[in-house]
C-alpha cells in the first residue's frame, strides 16, 4: 500500500468515527481500548489520527481491515446505484423476466440488436427491491481496444467500485490488491451486476464476486457453450412474440401511421422478422417518410423486400456474416438457396450435401446470431437480414444444392405414398429410388401424410425452379405421390399450382400413360374446386393421348382407362349431373370387373361411386345391390374406403322413407366417423356431418339435423364453398307435420 494511499484511509477512517459511527469506530475503540489517552483520542480528532497512523505503521493488517470496513460503510452510505432504462419502450420477453431473478449468475446471450440491454435495464428498474444495495451495468466493450482484445479488468474493478461510492483515492492501484479490495466490498452486498458485451468465461469468472445474496447478469452475443458449462442458468433471447413487433413499431412510428396503412404496416413488420433492432430501424425510417409519401409504410416494405439496408442493423449482420467459420458460411449460402418459408434440419443437411446429425451444430449457431429462426413444428428458416447479408456479400446459393432439394423431397414423397396406401392404388409415375435409400423414419402415431403437408408451401416454390432445371423425373414423381394429399387431407389449390408444372415435366419425358394420369388428377382437382371450365379443358386433352396409348388391353392401361372414367364421373357429379355420372361411373365399373376383383379396388371403388349417384337419382334399389358388390370387393382391412361403402349406405337408408331405416342410418354415421378417423383421412369430415343431419331429419329429430347442417355450413361458407348455398337451404326447409 503506497504512504498516500494510507493517509488517506486515516484521514477517511477519523472521519467516519466522528460523522457515523459504526462498524470502523467499534474497530479503533477496540484497538485503542485501555491506552491511557483513551478520552482525549474520543474528543480530538487530531490526536485520533496521529495515533491510528502510528497503529497501521506498526500493524499491517490493521490497513487492510480498515481498508474494507471503510469501503463498504462508503458504499453503504452512498446513494445506491440504479439502472435507468435508455429506452422506454419493452414490449414482450415476459417468459424471459421471469427466468432472471434469485442470485448468482445468468447468462443472457443472443445477437446484437436482439434487446439484451433493454430487458436487463428494465428488469433492473423493475427489481431494485429484490436488490437493497443497488443495482449497476458496465459496458465491457469500454474497457477493451475492440471486439477480441483482452479486457482491462482492473479498470472493471475500479468502475465498479466507483459506482458502490468509494472514492477513487481509496481504491488500491496494486491489481492483486484491487481484487481483494473488490471482493472485500461487494462480498456482504445485495446488487444487481449488468455486465454487458462478455466474451468469454475468463472475463466473467473475474468480475463475479464472493457476493452469495447478489444476482449477476452476463449478456454475450457469441456462442454461449463456454460460458454455460461454468454458468448454467442460460436464457437465449430470440426474436420477439407475434404481436410485440407491432407494439413496438407502433410506439416509435406513431399509431396514426399504422392506422393510415394497415396493410403496408403488415409487410414492413414482415420484412422486420420480428427481431427487435430491425423493428425499431425501420420504425424510424417509416416515421422520417411520414410527410414525404402517402402510403410510406408501403415503399418501406418494398425497399426492405429489395435488399435496402437498415443502418447499424445491417452492419450489424455484415460483421456476423463475415465472421462466421467458413463452414457455417457456406451452411447459410445452401440455406438460402431453399425455396419456400421454412425448412427442417433433415432438410438443411440434404441440400449441404450431409448427414443430419452434421448440420445441427452449426444450425444452432446460426439460430444464435439470428442467422436462422425457429418456426412451428421444429422447423427453421433463413432470416431476411441473413439472406440480405449474403446478398451484400455476394454468395450465391451452391448449384448442386437445390438438385439435392428436389430429390430428397422427390424420395420422402414416395416413401409416403407407398406408407400410407401400399400397393391399394395405380400409380404410373416413377416409384425407383436410389439404392441407399434409408426407410422412412416417423415418430410414434405420426402419419406419413401429415410430412407432405408440412412440406406443400416448399413444393409449390420448388415446382417452377424444379421444370425449368430439367428435373422431370423427380417433379413427376412428387406430384403423382402428392395425390395422396388430395385424398386425406385437400389443400386442393395447392396440390393443383405444382400439378400444373408436373404436366408439362410428363410431356417432357414423353410418357404417355403419365401424362393421362397426372392431366386426369389435375381435372379432378379443378373438379373439386368447382373450377369446372377448367377441368373441362384438362379432360379435352385426354382424347388426343388416349390414341397414342400403346397396348391399351394391359392391365395397367385398363386400370388407367378406368381411373379415367372415373374422375370424369367426379366431375359430373360434382356438378350435379348425376345421370351422367351414373354413365361414366358404370363405364368405370365394366371395365374394373374385367381386372378380377382384389387386390384391384377398383371394383368395390367405382360400384360405391356409382351406388351414390344412384341414391341421388332415387334408385335406391339399384344402389343397395351395387353396395353389396361394393363392400365384397373392399378390402375389410382397409377401413377407409370400407367406411365410404357404409356412408353411401347410410345415405340410402335415410332416403328409404321408413323410420325404421332412418334409425339404422343414424346408428350407422357414426360408426363411420369411428372407422374414418383412425386413417387421419378428415376430407370426409363435412359429407359425414351432413349425412348424419339427413339421417336425423328422416328420424324427425329436425333440431338435430339443423344443428348438424348448421356446422357443415359454416365451414362451406368460411370457404366460400359453391355447396354453401344448398346446405343453407336444407337448414330453412320447413319441418313436415307429424301426426
Amino acid at each position: 500500500m503506497t504512504d498516500p494511499f494510507q493517509a488517506e484511509l486515516v484521514k477517511q477512517s477519523v472521519a467516519l468515527v466522528f460523522t457515523g459511527g459504526g462498524k470502523v469506530a467499534e474497530y479503533l475503540w477496540k484497538k485503542l481500548s485501555g491506552r491511557r489517552d483513551e478520552k482525549r483520542l474520543r474528543s480530538d480528532p487530531a490526536a485520533l489520527e496521529a495515533a491510528v497512523r502510528r497503529l497501521t505503521a506498526e500493524d499491517p493488517a490493521v490497513a487492510g481491515e480498515l481498508r474494507e470496513l471503510v469501503g463498504s460503510m462508503l458504499a453503504m452510505g452512498h446513494d445506491r446505484p440504479r439502472i435507468v432504462p435508455r429506452s422506454p419502450n419493452l414490449f414482450d420477453r415476459v417468459g424471459a423476466q421471469a427466468q432472471l431473478g434469485g442470485t448468482g449468475v445468468v447468462v443472457l446471450s443472443g445477437p446484437s440488436g436482439v434487446g439484451k440491454t433493454t430487458l436487463a435495464e428494465h428488469y433492473g428498474m423493475r427489481s431494485g427491491g429484490a436488490y437493497p444495495d443497488g443495482a449497476l451495468l458496465i459496458d465491457l466493450a469500454d474497457h477493451r481496444d475492440g471486439p477480441g482484445a483482452p479486457l482491462r479488468i482492473s479498470q472493471v474493478r475500479e468502475a465498479v467500485l466507483q459506482a458502490l461510492g468509494v472514492e477513487p483515492k481509496l481504491i488500491t492501484p496494486g491489481a492483486g490488491e484491487l481484487k481483494t479490495q473488490y471482493n472485500d466490498i461487494l462480498g456482504p452486498l445485495r446488487l444487481l451486476l449488468v455486465f454487458d458485451s462478455v466474451e468469454n468465461v475468463r472475463d466473467l469468472q473475474a468480475l463475479v464476486p464472493p457476493a452469495p445474496m447478489s444476482l449477476v447478469l452476463a449478456l454475450t452475443e457469441g456462442r454461449s457453450d463456454e460460458l454455460v458449462t461454468q454458468y448454467p442458468r442460460h436464457v437465449p433471447l430470440s426474436r420477439l412474440e407475434e404481436g410485440a413487433d407491432r407494439m413496438l413499431f407502433e410506439a416509435i412510428a406513431g399509431t396514426d401511421l399504422l392506422a393510415a396503412d394497415p396493410e403496408g404496416a403488415l409487410e414492413v413488420l414482415v420484412e422486420c422478422d420480428r427481431f427487435p433492432a430491425t423493428v425499431v430501424a425501420a420504425a424510424i425510417a417509416a416515421r422520417q417518410r411520414a410527410a414525404l409519401a402517402a402510403r410510406p409504410l408501403k415503399l418501406l416494405a418494398k425497399e426492405l423486400s429489395s435488399g435496402r439496408a437498415l443502418g447499424p442493423v445491417s452492419a450489424a449482420f455484415d460483421r456476423v456474416l463475415a465472421g462466421l467459420p467458413q463452414r457455417e458460411r457456406d451452411l447459410c449460402r445452401v440455406l438460402s438457396g431453399i425455396p419456400g418459408p421454412s425448412f427442417t434440419h433433415e432438410v438443411a443437411a440434404a441440400v449441404a450435401g450431409c448427414e443430419p446429425f452434421e448440420v445441427l451444430d452449426g444450425l444452432v449457431h446460426l439460430q444464435s446470431v439470428f442467422f436462422v429462426t425457429e418456426e412451428p413444428g421444429k422447423r427453421l428458416r433463413l432470416t431476411k437480414q441473413a439472406k440480405q447479408a449474403l446478398t451484400r456479400a455476394g454468395h450465391e446459393p451452391d448449384g448442386e444444392g437445390f438438385p439435392r432439394l428436389v430429390r430428397f423431397h422427390r424420395t420422402r414423397a414416395v416413401q409416403a405414398d407407398h406408407w400410407k396406401m401400399g400397393d391399394r392404388r395405380l400409380r404410373l409415375y416413377d416409384r425407383t429410388l436410389p439404392p441407399d435409400t434409408e426407410p422412412l423414419a416417423l415418430a410414434p402415431g405420426q402419419d406419413a401424410v401429415d410430412l407432405l403437408v408440412a412440406e406443400i408451401p416448399t413444393y409449390r416454390a420448388l415446382a417452377k425452379p424444379a421444370h425449368d432445371a430439367g428435373l422431370h423425373r423427380e417433379l413427376t414423381q412428387l406430384c403423382g405421390a402428392l395425390e395422396i394429399v388430395g385424398l386425406h387431407r385437400g389443400h386442393l389449390r395447392e396440390l393443383a399450382e405444382i400439378t400444373n408444372w408436373g404436366i408439362a415435366s410428363a410431356e417432357a419425358l414423353g410418357d404417355v400413360p403419365l401424362q393421362l394420369r397426372v392431366i386426369a388428377q389435375q381435372a379432378r382437382l379443378y373438379s373439386l374446386l368447382q373450377e369446372f371450365p377448367r377441368a373441362e379443358a384438362e379432360f379435352g386433352k385426354l382424347g388426343e393421348l388416349l390414341r397414342r396409348l400403346e397396348s391399351p388391353e394391359t392391365e395397367t392401361n385398363r386400370q388407367l382407362r378406368a381411373s379415367l372414367w372415373e374422375f370424369r364421373g367426379l366431375f359430373h357429379r360434382e356438378r350435379g349431373q348425376y345421370t351422367e355420372a351414373s354413365a361414366c361411373f358404370f363405364e368405370a365399373l365394366k371395365i374394373s370387373r374385367t381386372l378380377g376383383g382384389l387386390p384391384f379396388r377398383g371394383q368395390g371403388l367405382h360400384a360405391r361411386m356409382l351406388a351414390n349417384v344412384q341414391v341421388l337419382l332415387g334408385d335406391l334399389a339399384g344402389a343397395f345391390q351395387l353396395l353389396e358388390e361394393a363392400e365384397a370387393h373392399t378390402d375389410p382391412e382397409n377401413k377407409r374406403d370400407l367406411a365410404q361403402v357404409w356412408l353411401v349406405r347410410a345415405k340410402a337408408l335415410s332416403r328409404s322413407g321408413t323410420a325404421d331405416a332412418a334409425r339404422r342410418a343414424l346408428d350407422l354415421v357414426p360408426e363411420v366417423w369411428r372407422m374414418v378417423a383412425p386413417t387421419g383421412s378428415d376430407q370426409y369430415d363435412l359429407e359425414i356431418a351432413e349425412a348424419l343431419g339427413d339421417a336425423a331429419w328422416s328420424c324427425g329429430d329436425f333440431d338435430k339435423a339443423r344443428e348438424y347442417w348448421s356446422g357443415v355450413w359454416q365451414r362451406l361458407q368460411a370457404v366460400k364453398h359453391p355447396r354453401a348455398g344448398a346446405v343453407h337451404a336444407k337448414i330453412y326447409t320447413e319441418a313436415p307435420l307429424i301426426e
